[in-house]
């Protein structure tokens, strides 16, 4: 099955089934509903799925019993357990809802499929459900706020899903009729791929709660999530491959909380999305090695989405009153890039005065450059890794760090005894290979020179520049810097 035709197959094999069936499926409904309704996402938690299969895996747990999976999740303290009632490409059936819903009384029950008619709505209700996924995608505005309404005229809720800027409309029409809950998708149901920095680029722009669905496979993931500010998340073939996961996933989600870290990545991804806008299409920029308040000005004004400062022994060495200085400036001029701290000993006096300045608020992030990252369940501010690469075994630790939920790496060139702004390119067969693990972050030999060729060879999402803008070391130029971001304006 090619994979950016399966939500079209979905969708055409639903129709069939609704045609030849009807929205019962075929099964025996009751008459009325005796299990009350439990308010779905209230309070807030995880949402936990009964699934046996998917189309972009096959066959997940093919032998789960939904009861026996519902009470694990139930005692694992879950707010409320999604049953996926599809049945040819999840495995799921409508018989699930009902044995689910008649077995679990303390948590609230979300119907999970493609649904497409009012008709089915009344359905979900009679099988036990209190929640209805809705998805912006494959329905039309009309459509989808009818549906809505239905739900909420059996008191569920309407779990509208959203990924695309047209989804959003939709449910911002939703939002205004009645109460809703939307669920925002890393996973994109065409092709399947997942980027969780879609949801975080989503967040404050949606008026309701929100819960993040799809990619969480470990408890990094799940607090990430929750920095974010989303007040749910909805975990399927991590807690039906390994039940025994379940609790400690359910603690990790309630445990963390909204904070600087997601404020980072949501105000990064917001930039991306600014930058992919229009037909000047351009990855996010990174000028590194800011020593001074005339560079700094310079380069935001340019249109740099980042600054680095370097917190270690380095010609580009910066200080802190300079990240503060810069910081003050910026802002009165209403030029607002994301300031970085970049250490390569989170234990060192430097280090240590970086992540200190992040806590506060002056720095955006750390940079944690060729040396171990925290674990985000320890750390509250904006933080990523940037892994030094010259052959292919150290694309192993990219791949080891990216499995622990950071949501991106940046990869700079290695060169020994020289910690950064060597000028050097990454082989190229690397950096192809760094690519297929996440959209790619790539520092490292480029320059005004040759950035439309790295722009078209390899599409990164963030560049990182720094001594090829230089007139000395810790000094940028001017004339260079300009010709850097006139490159950067080319008609894509």
């Amino acid at each position: 099955m090619k994979t950016e035709n399966i939500l079209q197959q979905i969708v055409e094999q639903r129709k069939i089934d609704l045609m030849n069936y009807g929205s019962s499926l075929g099964f025996s409904i009751p008459k009325q509903r005796t299990r009350p309704i439990v308010p779905f996402l209230n309070p807030s938690g995880t949402i936990l799925e009964v699934k046996r299969a998917s189309p972009s895996k096959g066959d997940i747990a093919p032998s789960l019993d939904a009861v026996e999976t519902a009470k694990v999740y139930a005692k694992a303290g879950t707010q409320a357990i999604s049953v996926l009632t599809e049945s040819h490409f999840f495995k799921g059936s409508l018989q699930d809802l009902m044995d689910v819903s008649s077995a679990i009384s303390n948590c609230s029950i979300l119907r999970k499929d493609f649904l497409l008619k009012e008709e089915e709505i009344e359905i979900s209700y009679l099988c036990g459900a209190d929640a209805v996924l809705l998805i912006a995608r494959i329905l039309d505005t009309e459509t989808l706020l009818r549906m809505a309404a239905k739900a909420r005229s059996f008191s569920m809720t309407p779990f509208i899903e959203i990924r695309e800027k047209e989804d959003f409309l939709k449910l911002e029409e939703a939002i205004e009729e009645g109460d809703v809950v939307a669920g925002v998708n890393s996973r994109d149901l065409a092709t399947f791929s997942i980027d969780p920095l879609i949801p975080a680029a989503l967040r404050n722009r949606i008026l309701c709660k929100a819960v993040f669905e799809s990619g969480i496979k470990t408890l990094e993931d799940a607090t990430f999530a929750k920095n974010l500010g989303f007040e749910g998340i909805l975990v399927g073939e991590n807690v039906a491959k390994n039940p025994s996961f379940t609790p400690h996933l359910v603690k990790a989600f309630n445990n963390a909380k909204p904070n600087m870290q997601g404020e980072f990545w949501k105000a990064l991804s917001l930039r991306r999305e600014i930058a992919r806008e229009g037909s000047t299409k351009r990855p996010l920029v990174k000028i590194c090695g800011i020593t001074n308040i005339e560079d700094a000005v310079q380069a935001a004004e340019l249109g740099a989405d980042l600054l680095g400062f370097v917190f270690a022994e380095s010609p580009r060495q910066a200080t802190g009153d300079l990240v503060n200085e810069v910081k003050k400036l910026l802002q009165s001029m209403e030029l607002y890039p994301l300031l970085v701290g970049v250490i390569t000993d989170p234990n060192s006096s430097e280090g240590i005065h970086a992540i200190t300045k992040t806590e506060y608020g002056i720095l955006d992030a750390i940079q944690f450059h060729d040396c171990s990252i925290p674990s985000m369940l320890n750390t509250s501010y904006g933080r990523y890794g940037a892994v030094r690469v010259s052959e292919r075994a150290h694309l192993n630790h990219v791949k080891e760090t990216l499995s622990h939920g950071e949501p991106r790496i940046l990869i700079d060139a290695r060169v020994p005894n020289v910690l950064g702004g060597t000028g050097v390119s990454i082989p190229k067969h690397l950096v192809i290979e760094a690519k297929e693990m996440a959209p790619l972050w790539l520092a490292g030999g480029i320059s005004h020179e040759n950035i439309k060729d790295v722009i078209s060879n390899y599409e990164p999402e963030l560049i990182d520049i720094s001594s090829a803008l230089e007139s000395k070391p810790g000094k940028k130029s001017i004339e260079k810097m300009n010709l850097f971001f006139k490159e950067l304006q080319y008609e894509s």
